[in-house]
């Protein structure tokens, strides 16, 4: 048969060499040929392992992880595979004595478990695009990529269904080196951005729910790096839906799975809001805090736009962003109170006023700036679009929460280069049952 291909190879390459002479046929078309025919090749191929992979036991009686599992039946494993063909194969069947479903263990030594009719490749790169942008979009481009079609339901749901198996505790997903990794300096940001999300109603569920109203939740966004040397040596994107209290507790496992306890020194940036800083207190209590520099300058802004006289205000403007940079913070409050005569709007000025009292003790720019420390939380912002808003904020989009937290974990993975990660085979140990008179007399 594979002989039959070769042979096939050699006459498709004659026949579009001829073609493209002839001008019938591009390159680009040639090239598409080509696929469909790796696909039928790479189809076989594929039939062809999955049908010679050996059963993992033959016997009718096994323990998995101290739990007896009975033989039950033969039953078809069957999905589609990345070349778009339909691999069937029957395959031993347990029972497992407490547990939903049944137990095979061909499908955990070959990975395929809980894929819902694809292979794990198939998956993995449903997921891969389905996390970066809107399904029906990436269903369309991975179609043309792959060569055969792929649904934007088949792409949501398996998307969905990767998201669900990936942990949503920082300590489970990051690798286990980083925590005993040291570094000179450990950088942390966190800010926040709102997603629409499905209004839960209840006694709404299923398909009736999708008419629920909208609600913007809040997602919370941390991002982890460490330097040596001066140079950036990792990076970690965070996220999490839900109140902060929780999104507290997130930080600081991130944080410490991340190596923060081998870190020489800390810095931790954020803006001006109460709930910031109380993380800070809570996980950090020695780190350099720092008021993002360039939130500062947006309330400097919007102080300036009080006064009556713009053109005073914006040379003012100026003159105090350079102050905050060298240093000159407490100076910069005392003109801001002296500057309250030329505002009518007394009362939002002191709010400006207030901001800048309770996070003096966070501007000491000039140091940041001279001992290499970052001012601005700019990474993290940008993280807040990249993880967030570009694939959760789209026209038209809603989730349900569930559905939201799930993709949202597929996003991270694709972001911090672990999805594959979830795609490799994990088979639970099992060994021969042995009854209690037979484990007695051996």
């Amino acid at each position: 048969m594979y002989e039959e291909l070769i042979q096939l190879a050699g006459a498709l390459v004659k026949e579009l060499a001829e073609s493209i002479d002839d001008h019938t046929v591009s390159l680009m078309d040639a090239e598409k040929k080509i696929v469909e025919y790796l696909n039928k090749l790479g189809g076989m191929m594929i039939e062809s392992i999955v049908q010679s992979a050996a059963e993992p036991t033959q016997e009718n009686r096994v323990m998995v992880e101290g739990k007896v599992a009975i033989f039950d039946k033969k039953r078809a494993l069957t999905f589609k595979s990345r070349f778009g063909n339909q691999v069937r194969r029957m395959r031993r069947c347990y029972r497992v004595e407490g547990e939903f479903g049944g137990y095979a263990p061909l499908d955990e030594k070959l990975g395929v478990m809980s894929r819902r009719g694809y292979s794990p490749l198939m998956v993995y790169l449903m997921s891969a695009f389905g996390g970066s942008a809107a399904f029906a979009v990436e269903a369309k481009k991975m179609s043309e990529v792959i060569g055969f079609p792929v649904s934007s339901t088949a792409l949501q749901w398996n998307t969905e269904r990767t998201g669900e198996r990936i942990p949503e505790n920082p300590i489970e997903v990051i690798e286990e080196k980083e925590e005993s990794t040291p570094c000179d300096m450990m950088v942390v940001e966190i800010d926040g951005t709102m997603s629409p999300q499905i209004m839960e109603i209840p006694g709404k569920t299923g398909r009736e729910s999708l008419k629920n109203g909208t609600e913007y939740k809040e997602c919370n966004v941390v991002v982890i790096e460490k330097h040596k040397k001066g140079e950036l040596s990792n990076r970690w994107y965070g996220a999490l839906y839900g109140p902060r209290k929780l999104f507290d507790c997130y930080v600081h496992r991130s944080a410490l799975k991340m190596g923060q306890l081998k870190a020489e020194k800390v810095v931790f940036i954020a803006d001006g809001a109460h709930s910031n800083w109380e993380i800070q207190s809570n996980n950090f209590p020695e780190a350099i805090a720092i008021l993002d520099f360039y939130h500062a300058t947006e309330h400097l802004a919007e102080f300036c736009s009080l006064l009556a006289n713009q053109e005073r205000a914006k040379a003012l403007l100026m003159k105090w962003r350079h102050m905050l940079l060298e240093g000159d913070n407490l100076q910069v409050i005392e003109e801001l109170k002296e500057t309250l005569y030329d505002i009518s709007k007394k009362d939002a000025a002191w709010t400006q006023i207030n901001y800048f009292e309770n996070n003096k003790h966070r501007m000491a720019y000039d140091e940041y700036r001279a001992n290499g420390y970052p001012i601005g939380s700019g990474l993290v912002e940008g993280a807040c679009k990249h993880v967030v808003c570009r694939r959760f904020k789209g026209s038209g989009m809603r989730w349900k929460k569930q559905d939201n937290a799930s993709v949202l974990r597929v996003r991270l993975a694709i972001i911090n280069e672990t999805l594959s990660n979830y795609f490799r085979p994990r088979p639970r140990k099992f060994s021969i049952y042995l009854s209690r008179q037979e484990g007695a007399a051996a």
